[in-house]
């Protein structure tokens, strides 16, 4: 089995990895050598209806709710594709500030949506 690095973050409507939703989500896989393997992932999720987004978190990210809505999948289907590129065996997620933010967001989001938030190969 290839051991393969999976480059990602996330933009959220907040601060807070518990309560605040994605706004948009971004990885690439590379291999050990930091050679690019296969297609960058982009994608943006449907901002909720139940929630408002910190305006400061729309300034610094430059993403609106209504480009959101406009080009974003819902919730459950986004972190149904990402969780499918953190599963894949052999593979370390790997990012920017991932321990204190990133991994949060992806373990609140696949709870959430009822995907096992533990459970990689």
């Amino acid at each position: 089995m290839a051991l393969t690095l999976y480059w990602h973050d996330y933009e959220t409507w907040g601060t807070d990895p518990g309560r605040d939703r994605p706004a948009q989500f971004a990885g690439v896989r590379s291999d050990e050598n930091l050679n690019v393997i296969g297609k960058p992932l982009s994608l943006y999720c449907f901002p909720p209806d139940d929630m408002l987004p910190q305006p400061e978190a729309c300034m610094v990210t430059g993403i609106t709710p209504q480009q959101a809505r406009a080009a974003g999948v819902i919730e459950a289907d986004f972190f149904r594709l990402i969780h499918e590129q953190l599963a894949v065996p052999g593979s370390c997620g790997v990012g920017y500030n991932s321990i204190r933010f990133d991994d949060e967001v992806t373990r609140f989001g696949l709870y959430r949506n009822f995907f096992a938030p533990y459970a990689r190969a």
